[in-house]
């Protein structure tokens, strides 16, 4: 299955993709799709260098599909990452006292 390096930027904690220029992007689809065991390895020693350098965190590979023309991350806990929270946060209730 592809797969694509996902982390977050320090500067501003955002979940970020590995992009073929070696630039960290926040659009999947922007990021670049890993098929090929050689590259995985040698885009994730990039990406460690970046995590060394204090650009992101925790870089580490992930499994993803295609849907309909979009790529997807194949676990719900990195779509979440990647798409944003499970919840519409424009109904929750304000807090007492607001």
């Amino acid at each position: 299955m592809p797969q694509m390096i996902i982390a977050n930027r320090l500067e501003d904690g955002l979940t970020v993709f590995l992009a073929d220029d070696r630039r960290w992007v926040e659009r999947i689809d922007d990021g670049v799709l890993i098929e090929a065991d050689a590259e995985e390895d040698r885009l994730l020693a990039l990406a460690k260098t970046d995590e060394d350098n204090c650009i992101v965190i925790d870089p580490y590979l992930i499994e993803v599909t295609s849907d309909g023309g979009r790529l997807r991350p194949a676990v719900y806990r990195e779509e979440i990452r990647a798409f944003g929270p499970s919840v519409r946060t424009d109904l929750l209730a304000a807090a007492p006292g607001e």
